[in-house]
């Protein structure tokens, strides 16, 4: 955490003038201020932990505030009788952290944010596979899938009415043809006629993405193209292109919809669970983080305050569900 709340009134409190009534009293405020930041910087839910494993310690204390041994001591037993820590387990733990804290509705953020950038990596691996057909395929297909998937993307940002010429410019685009005068295309037409001009156009732009060659002269090598009315073997027309396209793409589409939907499943019961641990009262959140910590050593997990709390509240979670269930029959 980059930052903590504190309450504008905290001297006022009864326990800090209390505390401040004490000898030291105004070092220990300062230690008990020290301790809450230093929570913040380890940035586990109000445990004092230099790591998963260790704990901090009055010497560890003593070192990063500062304060003289002693003193710290004199203020962790003070804070202690007044319930502002406990030290259960060999760590010091802030009592009420996530409720003055807000940690759930930080936690709920960051799974938001969890949430949207697998979402987005989704999202790119996608279009990855977009350009990859699952199944063997050959070279020359490979080619036609990967354009025409990029022109009904183009197709589908506008749908409008297009002119003859602009649609040959279209199929033409990314090849040495795209270089073609708009006059030609119109002298072309009036010549050979709009679907004629169109099938060639696009045989004309395959053959080029085949061979690379370059037209000097794209109008007259388009011209005669029209003129010979021969279509190679090998010519896959841009409308069988396009549904093959399409039906190599209709299983990714609907994997999308399948993952979106769990993500949606999945955001959702986070959000419930967490507004249910967030109603529940100190003394029932108590008792389902000992059970989980029990439970943790039972089946001997490495216990740690994240996966404590975090079977802790799907503990409580289960118990909801299973009394809803109960209610319902």
């Amino acid at each position: 955490m980059e930052w903590i709340k504190v309450m504008c009134n905290i001297l006022d409190h009864r326990k800090m003038k209390m505390i401040r009534g004490r000898p030291d009293g105004d070092a220990l405020v300062l230690l008990w201020l020290l301790m809450l930041t230093e929570a913040g910087k380890c940035n586990r839910g109000g445990y004092l932990m230099v790591s998963d494993d260790y704990p901090y310690t009055e010497e560890t204390l003593n070192i990063q505030t500062g304060i003289s041994l002693p003193t710290v001591r004199l203020g962790l037993d003070a804070f202690a009788k007044l319930g502002m820590i406990d030290r259960k387990d060999g760590a010091i733990f802030i009592k009420n952290w996530r409720k003055y804290q807000s940690e759930d509705k930080l936690e709920a953020r960051r799974e938001k944010e969890r949430l949207r950038q697998q979402r987005h990596r989704a999202k790119e691996r996608e279009k990855i596979n977009a350009l990859t057909p699952p199944d063997p395929v050959s070279r020359d297909s490979e080619t036609l899938l990967s354009r025409d998937v990029t022109l009904e993307n183009r197709q589908d940002k506008s749908r409008e009415e297009k002119t003859t010429t602009e649609q040959a410019l279209s199929l033409l685009e990314g090849t040495t043809f795209a270089k073609i005068s708009r006059r030609d295309l119109e002298s072309l037409e009036k010549r050979h006629g709009s679907d004629l001009l169109l099938q060639f156009a696009d045989v004309a732009a395959e053959m080029w993405r085949r061979d690379h060659a370059d037209r000097h002269n794209p109008g007259g090598y388009l011209h005669s193209l029209c003129c010979s009315l021969a279509v190679p073997d090998w010519y896959v027309s841009f409308e069988e292109r396009l549904k093959t396209s399409r039906d190599r793409q209709q299983p990714l589409k609907a994997k999308k919809a399948r993952e979106e939907e769990v993500s949606h499943n999945e955001a959702q019961k986070i959000a419930a669970m967490e507004g249910l641990w967030a109603s529940l009262s100190d003394e029932a959140r108590k008792g389902y983080l000992e059970k989980a910590t029990a439970d943790l050593r039972e089946k001997n997990i490495p216990v740690s305050p994240e996966v404590n709390e975090l079977v802790a509240k799907s503990n409580a979670w289960d118990e909801a569900q299973a009394r809803s269930h109960d209610s319902a029959l």
